[in-house]
């Protein structure tokens, strides 16, 4: 019973709040993640990309030459429409023949690469 009554004085003393501060504008920023993963048979990596108000874009290059690559929003995060772009890259020329899209919450995409030896980059841009 005389607990909260010690805890009040012992905080009071020492000049801490009961109470958890308030939050920051930077923790209620609203964060869209992306997931990108190899879904072949023995799946190699999964990429986790992020992106905001403060940071709407991303390009990432999968030089691991994925046999299945699958990207999709991940549903944990800020819902959001995101459009994507996915080509492949040799001797730093970009070819982009490749898929022009959009992400939305639950819907992404599948890519099966048909060139082994090149570098396949996908772009993803929130769309506001």
């Amino acid at each position: 019973m005389r607990r909260p009554a010690v805890l009040l004085a012992v905080a009071a003393a020492l000049s801490v709040p009961l109470t958890a501060p308030a939050a920051t504008a930077s923790a209620d920023a609203p964060i869209t993640e992306v997931v990108c993963q190899d879904l072949s048979a023995f799946p190699q990596y999964i990429r986790h990309i992020y992106l905001s108000a403060d940071n709407p874009t991303a390009v990432r290059d999968f030089d691991e030459h994925p046999v299945y690559l699958d990207c999709y929003e991940w549903s944990g995060s800020t819902p959001a429409t995101v459009s994507y772009t996915i080509s492949y890259v040799m001797n730093g020329l970009d070819h982009p023949d490749g898929a022009t899209d959009i992400l939305t919450m639950g819907h992404g995409f599948a890519w099966t690469p048909a060139m082994p030896g090149y570098v396949y980059r996908a772009s993803f841009t929130l769309v506001p």
